[in-house]
């Protein structure tokens, strides 16, 4: 029959299939004998310089002209921005950028490159992109601290005073060429009335928007935002998080976990987390995706601090003292040292701080340590607050904050914006470009 397949029709497509999947066979072991003879300084370049810091990327550029180009690619800034890695620091009041690593700094930490005459506050962070805001300039800008990049923002319609509720939210992607960018201002509907509203900008419209949702976020704290999965999220001072998705314009709303007024929400792994004091234990939740809080993980607070117990005191006997008159200058100095740092702190004087990063890492203020503390590997990073008056009051507001050499797109403005009226504000502002 003519619609019989001949059997030499199907020993042909049978040799075809076996030639493709030779030729398949070939490559991948071609692909494979290329890597393993490829030069350490190309496996170098093009898989462990994304997981570097900025600081320490950008010092490589004088390896070799071939490393220079690769580290100025803006296909490098996209894949280093998209690489996982810890937080970096926290942005303190009248200090900046307050590193963990030694290595993982910026070339302004109070990012004197921003065009702003004082008074400069970073709102929020997210895969190395700032939104930092002049009340003094009433200005807004987008930068990146590790690059010294910036834009500046329109100021959005509405807002909090005197600290905008504003988070930005940053796709790491490795599609996002233009370092795109997205801005949720939180912002209450009426004075008093505990019902919020969101406005939404974007750096591909150059335009604010509001949208037509709302929620009940009584108590709403400005500082504290986040984004995590494509979400700006809020905590309030009642117990709850509210959550607004500037793409799918869903709303959520979550119970704090635990009945402890000493709780902070962070960002790790693109989930949000939740930190929270019990009794002397730090416990972490991680939302799931049915708007429950599941047990991430459990630390104490003598653990992430290190305290030790203080030994009783007894006599010392003569021998004794003579032990200790032979004890070097430089041993009983890095014994005074190491005393300091671990001083006791009462637990009321422990605040529970922002965080974010790839891994859940439990940041803490105890007096003038700032300390940040890995749950998984139980790897403790820290730094100290500058000797300033004032600065380790539990009302200082900190930014969580990692760097990356993010890009950051152009501000794009659709025509001459015209100007708004701030309902928290008399007058009448017209945006920052």
């Amino acid at each position: 029959m003519s619609g019989d397949v001949s059997s030499d029709d199907t020993d042909q497509l049978r040799a075809c299939r076996e030639a493709a999947r030779r030729r398949l066979l070939r490559e991948h072991v071609g692909t494979i004998v290329r890597a393993i003879r490829a030069p350490l300084a190309d496996v170098l370049r093009e898989h462990a310089l994304v997981h570097l810091p900025p600081a320490a990327a950008a010092r490589l550029r004088l390896v070799h002209p071939s490393w220079a180009h690769s580290l100025a690619s803006p296909l490098f800034a996209v894949a280093h921005a998209a690489a996982t890695r810890r937080i970096s620091g926290l942005f303190a009041p009248s200090t900046g950028l307050l590193p963990f690593d030694g290595a993982d700094t910026v070339p302004s930490p109070s990012l004197a490159f921003l065009p702003t005459s004082s008074g400069l506050t970073v709102l929020s962070s997210s895969h190395g992109l700032a939104c930092c805001f002049s009340l003094a300039d009433d200005a807004y800008f987008v930068c990146n601290p590790a690059t010294a990049s910036w834009a500046g923002v329109p100021s959005p319609p509405h807002r909090t005073l005197p600290r905008p509720a504003i988070v930005v939210v940053f796709d790491a992607s490795v599609c996002n060429f233009r370092g795109d960018y997205t801005l949720v201002c939180a912002f209450e509907s009426a004075p008093g009335s505990g019902t919020y509203c969101f406005a939404v900008f974007t750096s591909g419209t150059g335009a604010w928007w509001v949208a037509d949702a709302v929620a009940p976020a009584e108590g709403l704290v400005p500082a504290s935002g986040v984004a995590a999965g494509g979400t700006a999220w809020w905590r309030t001072s009642i117990g709850t998080a509210v959550g607004y998705n500037p793409v799918t314009g869903r709303v959520e709303l979550v119970m704090c976990p635990s009945d402890s007024g000493q709780w902070e929400i962070g960002s790790a792994a693109g989930r949000l987390h939740c930190a929270v004091r019990d009794d002397g234990d730090v416990v972490v939740f991680r939302l799931d995706g049915h708007g429950g809080w599941e047990e991430a993980a459990r630390v104490a607070v003598a653990d992430i601090l290190e305290y030790r117990q203080p030994e009783p005191a007894h006599e010392q006997t003569e021998a004794e003292a003579g032990d200790e008159a032979e004890e070097t200058e430089e041993e009983h100095a890095r014994a005074i040292v190491a005393v300091a740092n671990r001083v006791h702190v009462p637990d009321d004087d422990v605040q529970m701080l922002p965080f974010q990063g790839a891994q859940v890492e439990v940041v803490v203020l105890a007096g003038r340590r700032v300390v940040a503390f890995d749950t998984v590997t139980r790897r403790r990073r820290e730094a100290a607050l500058p000797d300033q008056p004032g600065m380790e009051r539990s009302d200082a507001v900190y930014a969580a904050h990692t760097n990356t050499l993010a890009l950051v797109a152009p501000l794009v403005l659709t025509g001459e914006p015209a100007p708004v009226t701030d309902p928290l504000d008399d007058r009448d502002k017209a945006p920052f470009s």
